[in-house]
């Protein structure tokens, strides 16, 4: 019987050991700037991901709100990188993605 609890503890020790450590994510650059008629950020990370976005009052008719437009991208899990940018307001989000070309 302890055989058995031995194999299976290593089993369990092996299975654990295998598995992958992930690094944690650091905030490589941020900048925040807010003022009455909006505000602006930017920020890359060390796992790749950055963005960048830009809201400013805008005025529809009678109505006011936030017009945003702005870009991010990433790498997904295919290696690729895919940057979206976009804009955001009276007529809704509005994306466009593209796959960065390799230069490699």
């Amino acid at each position: 019987m302890f055989a058995l609890k031995l194999v299976v503890l290593c089993s369990v020790l092996g299975a654990l050991s295998a598995q992958e450590t992930k690094e944690a994510v650091e905030i490589l650059t941020e900048k925040t700037f807010v003022n009455e008629d909006g505000y602006n950020f930017v920020y890359k990370t060390s796992d790749g991901v950055s963005r960048q976005e830009e809201g400013q009052l805008i005025t529809v008719g009678d109505h006011q709100g936030i017009g945003v437009k702005g870009s991010y991208s990433y790498v997904a899990p295919d290696g690729q990188q895919y940057i979206v940018s976009f804009t955001a307001d009276d007529k809704g989000y509005k994306p466009t993605i593209k796959i960065a070309s390799n230069s490699q």
